[in-house]
């Protein structure tokens, strides 16, 4: 029945993978998980399972290759080595987490303000999409990038107390798949900027530039109000029968 599941909460992921979207798959992946662990299955399970796809990825990284099969796209295994060897290319592969660490430690405690030279003067790419994070690290400095830390904490941790509020499974689930979400996009694309995860296009909730982005993140964000809301309802519910009764 794990595998039941697991084969249905992984199947649009390999669809996204097939586009190719390595990022936007590595988010259902972790989603289907975490609805799956918050579901009850065992650790068990995801132990023996992460060991088989495990051997199976390792087992087409190696022989993939010499009978003709590109498993990773050129961009992909240029992101994998940039990351692992920063400085071997700076002018190419490497250049955009260079200049994305480079923007990150020059704003130093309080940010540069007017003067952030690296996004003013568009050494940084992507600052509004993919590195927004460090333009804020830039301009704000550690103070501005702590705040905006600590406020994602905040929300992650809302999205764990509605969770646990929840009067039903189904949104038990629902919460937990929003939050392992959330989580996972805010830790790699944070990551990334301060070049301890390899680029992945995987947007910042609520910070990075592009529509489809914001919706989604609108719509679970009101899908968490909505579960919140439902419990509060419940607990009011039971509290006037407790009183009729009495």
């Amino acid at each position: 029945q794990t595998l039941t599941l697991l084969s249905l909460g992984l199947a649009p992921a390999a669809l996204v993978f097939l586009q190719p979207d390595l990022g936007s798959g590595l988010v259902l992946v972790v989603v289907t998980l975490a609805v799956l662990f918050c579901a009850g299955i065992p650790w068990q399970h995801f132990a023996a399972v992460a060991a088989v796809a495990a051997s199976l990825a390792g087992a087409v990284l190696v022989l993939g290759p010499p009978v003709g099969i590109d498993v990773l796209h050129g961009y992909q295994e240029d992101r994998l080595t940039s990351f692992l060897h920063p400085s071997d290319d700076p002018a190419d592969a490497s250049y955009q987490v260079n200049q994305s660490v480079i923007a990150v430690g020059s704003g130093e405690r309080t940010g540069r303000g007017g003067e952030a030279t690296q996004t003013e003067l568009l050494f940084l790419p992507e600052r509004h999409t993919d590195f927004v994070f460090a333009a804020i690290g830039e301009r704000f400095g550690f103070l501005g990038a702590a705040l905006v830390v600590c406020l994602y904490a905040l929300l992650l941790w809302r999205g764990l107390r509605v969770m646990r509020l929840s009067r039903s499974f189904y949104g038990t689930l629902i919460a937990g798949g929003i939050v392992s979400m959330l989580g996972f996009q805010i830790v790699v694309n944070v990551g990334m900027n301060l070049g301890m995860m390899p680029v992945t296009g995987i947007t910042l909730p609520l910070m990075s530039y592009g529509g489809s982005s914001v919706l989604v993140t609108f719509i679970a964000i009101g899908l968490l109000q909505s579960i919140h809301v439902q419990a509060q309802l419940h607990a009011r519910d039971s509290r006037e029968r407790i009183t009729l009764l009495r």
